[in-house]
């Protein structure tokens, strides 16, 4: 990686440089982001999710990807959301190109902070219409969608809250049944 140590930040080209480690690597705001591995309350809202929404954005011809898929907003931004939902014509060999019709993020300790502020500024500037944080602690799905160049929230559901609608396809979400499976492992009875 000596080669981009010459450049003013980093892009998608150095993604594909960095070792297969266990870390997740991004590009924000042009510096190289190492996330350490997210836990296990992360990752099994995330499936969840991932069955709902997939399963949903079939329906309009949409695709689901979930990271590591890098989304290459331009010079030195390329985050790697927890799932996106795009249009066909925006995948590439490589990563994303073009506005994702959705963007999530699903809180985790170690990168609570980061997908709150910077994340959600970096997705409103690549123009991502709709972004989703969910909070499995909690558990919470909060809804923002962009108007103008920032987000503002339209819903927040908590719990066994739904949230429902139709754009950008036909889809119900509830909290507590993301986390489901992590609040009864097998094993443990009941």
């Amino acid at each position: 990686m000596a080669r981009i140590l010459d450049r003013e930040f980093f892009d998608l080209d150095d993604l594909f440089d960095t070792p297969d480690d266990g870390n997740r690597y991004e590009v924000l705001d042009g510096a190289l982001v190492v996330t350490p591995p997210p836990g296990t309350a992360h990752q099994g809202a995330l499936v969840e999710l991932l069955v709902l929404v997939r399963q949903a954005a079939m329906t309009r011809g949409l695709r689901t990807f979930v990271a590591p898929v890098a989304w290459h907003i331009g010079p030195g931004q390329v985050p790697e959301p927890d799932l996106m939902v795009v249009e066909r014509s925006s995948i590439t060999p490589r990563s994303i190109e073009g506005q994702p019709v959705l963007v999530v993020e699903v809180l985790s300790p170690t990168g609570r902070r980061r997908d709150l502020s910077e994340k959600r500024r970096i997705y409103a500037d690549g123009g991502a219409p709709t972004y989703w944080v969910v909070d499995p602690a909690e558990p919470s799905l909060t809804v923002l969608r962009l108007s103008g160049s920032e987000y503002h929230q339209e819903a927040r559901v908590i719990g066994s809250e739904a949230y429902a609608t139709d754009d950008p396809f036909p889809i119900r979400v509830v909290p507590d049944d993301l986390v489901a499976e992590a609040d009864n492992p097998p094993g443990r009875g009941g």
